[in-house]
């Protein structure tokens, strides 16, 4: 795999997550049940996560991969 369409792929990933973990926490602030809140509040917590960990290894990529 090319290493630019590799980093590509990454920033679609990393643009998903944070839309997901967005989408989440707006619903936990828009919902008036308790328990609804506090499933999405879990899922947009676990979507950040994901999306720190694909920085974090992006990061990684860029330092180790080299030129093409």
């Amino acid at each position: 795999m090319e290493r630019e369409t590799l980093f590509d792929i990454f920033n679609i990933a990393i643009e998903n997550e944070a839309s997901a973990a967005a989408f989440y926490q707006n619903a936990a602030k828009n919902t008036s049940d308790t328990e609804s809140r506090k499933i999405f509040e879990e899922f947009a917590r676990m979507e950040t996560q994901h999306l720190n960990r694909l920085k974090e290894r992006y990061a990684e990529l860029r330092e180790t991969t080299p030129e093409i």
